[in-house]
């Protein structure tokens, strides 16, 4: 369905990438998924950046240390970590040209704050 949306005139955006890897995490989120949903994954991501669609929001559904991740049996807080390193590098780094046609000020590109864990308050 996705492929047939791109050769259609209703073409994805990146909300359309962000509900298709939230859908996937969810639908393939058991341990004998692991190499299914790695795969899925790094096509999805691939073929976002190359449409330059590549938002904050998909990334933050990939992050072990976002309030928007999923995780599961098999989709773990260090797989995820895992994937977002191998994705993102590390430290993670986002071309501008993965966010090239992102609609200016409705939606924000990624940023590496998106990834790296939020610093714990110190305790008083």
């Amino acid at each position: 369905t996705f492929e047939a949306m791109k050769e259609s005139r209703f073409q994805p955006d990146s909300l359309s990438y962000t509900w298709q890897l939230e859908t996937a995490l969810k639908v393939l989120s058991l341990p004998y998924h692991d190499k299914e949903r790695e795969e899925f994954i790094t096509d999805l991501f691939e073929q976002c950046c190359k449409d330059g669609l590549l938002s904050s929001k998909f990334v933050r559904k990939l992050s072990p240390f976002s309030l928007d991740s999923f995780h599961s049996l098999g989709w773990t807080a260090e797989e995820s970590e895992r994937m977002c390193k191998e994705l993102f590098g590390d430290p993670p780094c986002f071309p501008s040209s993965w966010s090239r046609n992102l609609k200016a000020g409705q939606e924000q590109a990624p940023q590496p704050s998106d990834v790296i864990p939020k610093p714990k308050p110190k305790p008083k």
